[in-house]
């Protein structure tokens, strides 16, 4: 008698063990896409929802979540560039991003000519620091350009090449352009390129790229002058933009 109740209790029992195990389902498989980033130029470190990649640019980032990811681009001497790419599933996307440069920007800088001037006005300029050097200090080695009372050839009054001074050896190209906005996006013409001088007038209006010893590029204007008279030195006021970046004319 207490066999034929223990049988049913078993057969209910297995039966059930295998509901349960037919209406359990496995979690979904994650899916994952990749990212292509390349750049202008290249070997921008790559930086993804904020955690470095140790990878540059051209370079996949793969087993991304699908979604949007934040991608962070970094080179010295450009700006940090951010944007979001959409991952897809079993998808690579690719993406071109072009960097722009870094620039400094200085202004309300004076220069005084050579002739007359003392120690509180130097007459040579280190475009990459802003900062204006005596062409007899200890930081005469850093001048790019000097504002000169005789000039080259004998013109007088020239704003010119540091290796034009004795004993100075930095040389600087000029480029005088046709354009008087110094904010107007023109870019420089590569140094290569013909119309490249030594020096400007130190009345020229137009702004003027400079290419230095360094190979960096810079838009420079002339913004003031004045002196000149009753024993005072010559000077002129410039503002200019020096790009950071090696060899690029972008401004």
């Amino acid at each position: 008698m207490r066999k034929t109740i223990y049988i049913p209790i078993v057969i209910l029992l297995g039966i059930f063990l295998a509901s349960c195990s037919d209406t359990t389902t496995n979690p979904p498989p994650v899916e994952t896409g990749s990212i292509f980033i390349n750049s202008t130029p290249v070997g921008a470190l790559i930086t993804v929802d904020g955690t470095s990649t140790q990878k540059v640019t051209p370079d996949s980032v793969t087993g991304l979540s699908t979604g949007n990811h934040t991608i962070l681009l970094t080179l010295t001497g450009f700006n940090d560039t951010t944007f979001t790419v959409n991952v897809e599933a079993n998808q690579q996307t690719t993406k071109q991003i072009t960097l722009k440069a870094a620039l400094s920007h200085y202004s309300h800088v004076k220069i005084y000519e050579t002739a007359g001037t003392d120690s509180t006005q130097p007459s040579g300029l280190d475009l990459s620091s802003g900062n204006a050097y005596g062409l007899s200090s200890s930081n005469k080695g850093k001048v790019d350009i000097y504002y000169s009372t005789s000039g080259t050839g004998g013109v007088p009054y020239l704003v010119q090449s540091a290796d034009l001074y004795p004993n100075l050896t930095r040389h600087t190209a000029f480029y005088i352009s046709n354009g008087t906005d110094i904010n107007d996006g023109e870019d420089s013409p590569n140094s290569a390129l013909s119309g490249w001088t030594d020096n400007m007038s130190d009345r020229e209006n137009h702004y003027v790229f400079l290419y230095d010893e360094d190979g960096h590029y810079s838009k420079l204007i002339i913004t003031d002058f004045g002196g000149g008279s009753g024993g005072v030195p010559a000077w002129v006021e410039v503002e200019w933009y020096y790009n950071n970046a090696g060899a690029d004319t972008n401004f």
